[in-house]
């Protein structure tokens, strides 16, 4: 039709996006609209919903959050999200995280669970990695070696200090053994300032499934809802 009529078509196309504009009383046809995570936030709200159960207790989102772009979620189980959502906001068992602050302001540095590994802070050419795990701080160093690189963990503490020793040079200190490494990266501040010491610290705490998740528990609260009072499917987009 395209090809035998294209002035017509572009007239269609006009007409229904019209249609569109006014034939429901929600703007755009969605009674909600809601940005759920990126890839990252997804997968850390599949992994804690496995954890606390999966399908056995949390059927509804073990079978149907999205896993790309695409798909529904039918209306009928609409009432059933809702009430899993409910329940994993209320799961009392919380999961462990680890951060590491910088000690007089308090600054947040950089998070994970304790039973993950995170590289925050890469340098130049890759060739030493500012990292943190179960076990605090630590500092990665890269060395080429044969035809493949070697990492090796050169400096490790919950608790440290970073002293500027130059422009380009700083080094870390274990504050309980004083073991030291140097190198060009400083951990803080991002601008340029005259201190020449800051004390970090590596903090273990357990946050609620809510607090913790409620980027996605309430998104996904305001989709169930929706769906529910228009007997319309959740798309996934």
């Amino acid at each position: 039709m395209w090809k035998k009529n294209e002035e017509l078509c572009y007239k269609m196309d006009k007409e229904f996006d019209e249609w569109k504009r006014t034939a429901c009383e929600h703007k755009d046809m969605n009674a909600a609209y809601e940005y759920l995570s990126n890839m990252s936030g997804m997968a850390a709200f599949k992994h804690i919903v496995h954890k606390l159960g999966g399908k056995d207790k949390f059927p509804i989102l073990t079978e149907y959050l999205p896993t790309v772009n695409g798909g529904t979620l039918p209306a009928g189980f609409a009432n059933k999200l809702l009430q899993e959502l409910e329940d994993l906001g209320n799961e009392t068992t919380p999961e462990e995280f680890v951060s590491l602050q910088e000690k007089s302001t308090g600054d947040l540095k950089a998070s994970v669970k304790s039973d993950s590994r995170e590289i925050f802070v890469y340098t130049a050419n890759n060739k030493i990695n500012y990292g943190i795990d179960k076990d605090g701080f630590f500092i990665l160093q890269n060395k080429k070696k044969y035809n493949g690189v070697v990492p090796k963990i050169v400096f490790r503490s919950i608790n440290f200090l970073q002293q500027t020793i130059s422009k380009s040079v700083y080094r870390f200190i274990d504050i309980p053994t004083t073991k030291s490494f140097e190198c060009s990266v400083k951990l803080h501040p991002d601008e340029e300032n005259v201190a020449i010491e800051f004390e970090f610290i590596v903090i273990k705490k357990k946050n609620a499934i809510a607090n913790e998740y409620q980027y996605i528990l309430e998104p996904l609260r305001k989709l169930a809802i929706a769906s529910l009072l228009t007997g319309n499917p959740i798309i996934w987009t």
